[in-house]
């Protein structure tokens, strides 16, 4: 019964601490889209995706329409990756997600320009390899008007199907203790957890993700276990401790992680 009293107290410290989203009424979605440019054309897609398209992002976010845009290139990631670039957009009304008043967008950053000359540009520069809508569950180190970013970035691909079902808590309390010491410490810039909201079904690979927001490649050597653990939870024994990280581990696999490195933004500080 102690033990569950002081875990009821972490959860208590966190709802102070640690930006839940749904404690303020307020769901943010992430729309991502995968590419792939093959290497004869990265030159073309580059120009393409930020001298071309930048201007359209910055434009949708004066509308309102997006909360930032952030450009990635895979740093590090699987053998024969199917992608090697990727595009997030952050909104926070689902019914903007569909490209809404792109056309009219796109026409007032580029009058003279041929709508359908310039969508078949983009198209021959890369391949959409998928899309996925993600669920914004909590951010530590970030708010609403500062979404978290860094110069890279570790996405954790997790999948809690056959789990304990404490994977949300694992992240948000305890693992938040954790970061928002890294966070104190400049390891991290800020971190944030993502459930994976389309596509569904038994086909995915992965139902959940973690993101470490770095601003330099060399953190990432910096580990997170016990000894930032005992920081967070000055309280808390070293069993009690390492009572979390196994029920951390019961409650979700790790499908994979990527490291990604930031090439341009939009809408971030």
């Amino acid at each position: 019964m102690i033990y569950l009293n002081r875990f009821a107290l972490l959860l208590i410290l966190s709802l102070i601490f640690f930006s839940h989203l749904p404690l303020t009424g307020q769901t943010l979605y992430l729309k991502v889209d995968y590419f792939k440019a093959p290497s004869e054309k990265i030159g073309d897609y580059l120009y393409v995706e930020q001298e071309l398209w930048k201007p359209i992002h910055q434009e949708r976010l004066n509308h309102g329409i997006i909360l930032g845009w952030s450009f990635y290139s895979v740093f590090v990631g699987e053998p024969d990756a199917p992608y090697n670039y990727i595009a997030v957009n952050v909104f926070d009304d689902f019914e903007l997600l569909d490209y809404f008043g792109l056309n009219e967008i796109v026409a007032e950053v580029y009058p003279d320009k041929d709508l359908a000359g310039f969508y078949q540009q983009t198209r021959e520069s890369r391949e959409v390899v998928r899309t996925e809508i993600w669920r914004v569950d909590g951010f530590i180190g970030a708010d609403l008007e500062n979404l978290p970013i860094g110069n890279y970035i570790t996405k954790n691909f997790f999948d809690s199907r056959g789990g304990s079902g404490e994977h949300t808590e694992m992240e948000l309390d305890f693992w938040g203790g954790i970061h928002e010491v890294r966070v104190n410490r400049e390891i991290l810039n800020s971190w944030a957890m993502y459930t994976l909201y389309y596509p569904a079904g038994d086909a995915r690979h992965y139902t959940y993700s973690t993101v470490d927001y770095y601003e330099n490649l060399g953190d990432l050597t910096i580990g997170a276990g016990i000894d930032l653990a005992r920081v967070a939870y000055p309280g808390q024994s070293d069993e009690e401790l390492n009572g979390f990280f196994a029920r951390t581990g019961s409650s979700r696999t790790l499908y994979k992680t990527e490291i990604w490195k930031l090439l341009d933004s939009v809408g971030y500080n």
